[in-house]
């Protein structure tokens, strides 16, 4: 007798991860994933911009799982963002930008940069610029029914946009909570 044993999918309403959160210490659990450990001060940033996404969805009434870089398990959610800041040896060269693998999440990505363009005053790069954000490790682990997303929130390595990010971290996790009620709120 064959018994197959399927790993249960973990069901929320979203899915938020915080890039480059846990490592360098996560990194010998997940040996698979690049051990990445972010632009300076990423790490420190993208919790709390996380965190307030997750507390922002939760009183909105939405069931949140709340994630690391590097996590186990597989989420059945209407939708998942990975946070990040970029960080280029050229400074001043990026922005904000938008990772997504499906088509189905190109409704989100352009609602998100019709609404993050109209509050970030710098540059936005295409979507998927990089292999990186097309093929983040991340949309292995979600089955999104709406959209899944890396959201670069602008160029750490650029200090004006640094100044500009640094008192508004908070600010910014309620704006991405926004954006997110939007999208399940009116699916395509």
């Amino acid at each position: 007798m064959v018994f197959i044993v399927l790993a249960a999918l973990l069901h929320y309403d979203v899915l938020v991860s915080a890039g480059h959160e846990g490592r360098p210490r996560s990194c010998a659990r997940f040996p698979t994933h690049h051990c990445n450990l972010g632009t300076p001060g990423e790490r420190a940033w993208t919790p709390v911009v996380a965190d307030e996404v997750a507390r922002r969805l939760r009183v909105m009434g939405y069931s949140v799982a709340r994630e690391p870089a590097d996590f186990n398990g597989t989420y059945d959610v209407d939708a998942a963002v990975f946070v990040h800041f970029d960080g280029i040896a050229r400074h001043c060269t990026s922005g904000a930008s938008i990772g997504y693998h499906t088509a189905k999440s190109r409704r989100a990505a352009r609602l998100w940069r019709a609404m993050y363009a109209k509050v970030f005053p710098f540059a936005f790069r295409r979507d998927n610029f990089t292999k990186n954000l097309s093929k983040y490790y991340g949309f292995r682990q979600v089955r999104a029914k709406d959209a899944a997303l890396v959201l670069e929130l602008g160029e750490l390595t650029c200090p004006a946009q640094r100044a500009w990010l640094a008192p508004r971290l908070r600010w910014v996790g309620d704006y991405i909570a926004k954006f997110l009620n939007e999208v399940i709120r009116s699916p395509s």
